[in-house]
């Protein structure tokens, strides 16, 4: 006798094995540099010049801050199964957001220097390609089960990584000024951080859309869950050292604590059932 287990949805339907899971990987070594060797960003590399000049504190928060965020990114594009509905908006905003900031990084050279965010942006670009253009999964059918992906806490913290999103955009002095109770994230502005600052602008645009495009399940907020946790972790942590080990009321705790709260939802409070295996044609 063979004792057999029915599952009311299809694991080998995961979203493992296609070109989001390539993106991943080549976005997780991206990550392993930002987090682990940040000083590469101000060498030569091969055929790439150095992306940034002087290293700052500055520069290094927001270093990792961007490793965290493309870990998510990574992560998401990783567990979510992308159909021809759910990647269109990270996929659009992708598109718009890195377009400007290629722009912004060929006008600052005033002609094309091949540096590692064009290498980095174009890997992003990839990922939001596929699942904007060529995704690996059918449309699912519509249940009274599967709740509609927007009105949701999803998309409270899609508004919050939104607002921060267009603030870093269109008014990045924010960053140089105390407003209330909070101090000023950043010191001194340069060429090198305004780059930056849009990298992470664009970064903060994606993972937002992808909190309010998905229908988030049991099973594919795990892993964009578990990366939103130590991105938030991480951040959260750097501010705390950088400030000499005590906590300085700043920006960066408050996106540390949105994407934790992101985290949390997707990963443990999804909204949506897992979805149903598709009937098989006899």
């Amino acid at each position: 006798d063979t004792l057999t287990i029915v599952l009311p949805f299809d694991y080998t339907a995961m979203a493992h094995g296609n070109l989001s899971d390539l993106v991943f990987l080549a976005l997780l070594a991206v990550v392993g540099q930002f987090f682990a060797c940040p000083h590469t960003l101000f060498q030569d590399v091969g055929p790439f010049k150095a992306q940034f000049k002087a290293q700052s504190a500055d520069m290094t928060a927001m270093i990792k801050l961007a490793g965290g965020l493309l870990l998510i990114i990574g992560m998401m594009l990783s567990s979510v199964k992308w159909n021809p509905i759910n990647g269109k908006m990270a996929g659009f905003g992708a598109f718009t957001s890195l377009g400007y900031t290629l722009y912004s990084l060929f006008q600052l050279d005033g002609a094309f220097v091949p540096r590692l965010l064009y290498a980095y942006i174009g890997v992003v670009l990839l990922g939001a390609l596929h699942i904007f253009a060529m995704p690996s999964n059918p449309l699912p059918k519509k249940t009274p089960e599967t709740k509609n992906n927007h009105g949701n806490f999803s998309d409270v913290i899609a508004l919050s990584l939104l607002m921060v999103s267009l603030l870093m955009f269109f008014y990045p002095k924010h960053l140089y000024e105390d407003f209330g109770p909070f101090k000023a994230q950043l010191k001194s502005e340069s060429p090198d951080l305004t780059i930056l600052t849009k990298f992470v602008a664009s970064l903060f645009l994606i993972v937002a859309l992808m909190f309010s495009g998905v229908k988030w399940n049991p099973i594919n907020g795990k892993l964009s869950g578990l990366g939103g946790f130590i991105a938030a972790g991480y951040t959260g942590y750097s501010s705390y050292v950088a400030d000499g080990e005590t906590i300085v009321p700043r920006l960066f705790y408050i996106y540390a604590v949105v994407l934790f709260l992101g985290a949390l939802h997707i990963f443990a409070f999804p909204s949506n059932p897992v979805t149903p295996k598709p009937e098989k044609k006899e």
